[in-house]
């Protein structure tokens, strides 16, 4: 969909009143192919704690990190794990 308005502020609010339904979910599903974001995630109240428990979690060994010696090497080793998914 190619887009060309200048300076034309009401031509444009037309397009967007014709078009801007459309467009958007076009440009949805483009972050979701090419991205790989966008999900429409519908996670239950449990997965929304544990999701929050984890966040705080990395934030407080960051904040760790942050506040004292860690080795580059255990740091760099600590970075490059933190987010993976857990192995159970």
């Amino acid at each position: 969909m190619v887009l060309k308005f200048g300076n034309d502020r009401d031509e444009l609010y037309q397009w967007w009143r014709n078009h801007g339904e459309e467009w958007t979910k076009e440009l949805r599903q483009v972050c979701i192919d090419r991205r790989n974001i966008r999900h429409d995630w519908q996670f239950t109240k449990e997965q929304k704690e544990l999701l929050n428990q984890y966040y705080a979690a990395n934030l407080l060994l960051v904040e760790c990190m942050n506040r004292s010696y860690v080795s580059k090497q255990v740091r760099e080793e600590i970075e490059s794990t933190m987010l993976l998914p857990s192995k159970k």
